[in-house]
């Protein structure tokens, strides 16, 4: 089953009150720019080149409409922006969406998404980051008969914050989504809301895989009566709770490059993990990455300043002060952040602070000087 569950939590940019205005290139399709196509804040209905917007609906309509976003432009967000309990409405064969930026998604819905309509729509993600269809704090749903064919490297639906006793994803209709079948587990990848039970989540869609196209097809679940189950109980679709993954553990031994992923050595750091005044401290990059694909860390080289996107904050260190800001509050570090072999290392107990991990989540082995971390 290609999908994955994780409990953790991200950060998203918001452009507000912008009207969604673009431009038109010769050969029909539209250059999404900085501005364009965001429509969280458009109060009034609109129209442009092959789209139209209703306000009072959320319903965007898309008919053979064609939009890129260039290298550089929406860099960590997305091609079309949509407020929560919308609905994406296609008609036509010929609709395609393609990003080439950094961290840029396909579609992005700030809650509850509704894919319906008759037509078409082909999403191309250049970014390993970035995802074809991306729903935040809600749930995706593919209705009527839409065909959704994604190529992207490696997330199709990413739905992030998720609360308990949801259905993820449900596939309805004569509806599909397809994507390529050399992706792996995180096709489909799901962060639950902190201290949600990732089990409590479901998934409402058959997968099947046609070999010849080389694809992963996903519809609707077809239920079969009583009479052919008690035939056929082998027949019949079940969730594999196996498969997704509550939790993970992590490792990392001092004076060792190598970080362990649920016993894997799963990333080698360019510097080892130090004990200093009795602080064990640890790269900040290593682990903040392996957890979360989509951390976001900048660093200032002349003010020697790290600014970490992470879970729905944004922390900023800076190297020798003994005080980080969590967007605009200050919060005393248990020692200061330190620059060695000219990577930023933060104390364990700091670094705690900064992806919301408890006491309870780890523990240190003195014999072998190995942390372990519970995320």
């Amino acid at each position: 089953m290609k999908k994955k569950l994780f409990s953790i939590v991200l950060t998203c940019s918001v452009v507000m009150g912008l009207f969604p205005v673009m431009a038109l290139a010769d050969d029909g399709v539209t250059e999404i720019d900085l501005t364009a196509m965001d429509f969280r804040e458009v109060k009034t209905d609109q129209q442009g080149t092959n789209w139209d917007w209703n306000a009072g609906d959320k319903i965007l309509t898309l008919n053979n409409f064609q939009g890129t976003v260039d290298v550089g432009v929406r860099e960590k967000s997305a091609a079309i922006l949509l407020p929560k309990d919308s609905m994406l409405w296609l008609e036509g064969d010929d609709n395609e969406i393609t990003t080439n930026s950094y961290h840029c998604n396909g579609v992005y819905s700030d809650g509850d998404l509704a894919i319906a309509g008759d037509g078409k729509l082909q999403i191309n993600i250049e970014s390993s980051g970035a995802s074809a269809i991306y729903v935040n704090s809600g749930v995706l749903s593919i209705e009527d008969e839409v065909e959704i064919n994604t190529d992207t490297p490696r997330f199709v639906v990413y739905i992030y914050n998720l609360k308990a006793n949801k259905t993820a994803v449900t596939v309805e209709d004569k509806a599909k989504l397809t994507f390529p079948d050399d992706l792996n587990d995180d096709a489909v990848y799901v962060i639950t809301k902190n201290g949600v039970d990732p089990d409590s989540i479901t998934f409402d869609y058959e997968e099947t895989h046609d070999k010849d196209e080389e694809m992963i097809v996903l519809s609707k679940l077809e239920t079969k009566d009583t009479e052919e189950d008690e035939e056929k109980p082998e027949e019949e679709p079940e969730e594999e709770p196996t498969e997704e993954v509550t939790e993970n553990s992590y490792t990392i031994t001092i004076g060792n490059k190598e970080l362990k992923k649920n016993g894997e050595v799963a990333y080698t750091s360019d510097a080892v993990p130090y004990i200093s005044n009795s602080y064990t401290m640890l790269p900040l990059r290593a682990l903040l990455v392996l957890s979360d694909p989509n951390v976001e860390i900048k660093w200032d080289s002349p003010s020697k300043t790290a600014t970490i996107s992470y879970g729905e904050n944004t922390f900023t260190l800076v190297a020798n002060q003994k005080t980080m800001t969590k967007e605009k509050e200050s919060i005393s570090l248990a020692t200061s952040a330190e620059i060695k072999d000219g990577r930023l290392f933060v104390s364990l107990r700091d670094w705690m602070k900064i992806m919301d991990i408890s006491d309870n989540q780890v523990s240190w082995d003195s014999e072998t000087k190995t942390v372990t971390l519970k995320h």
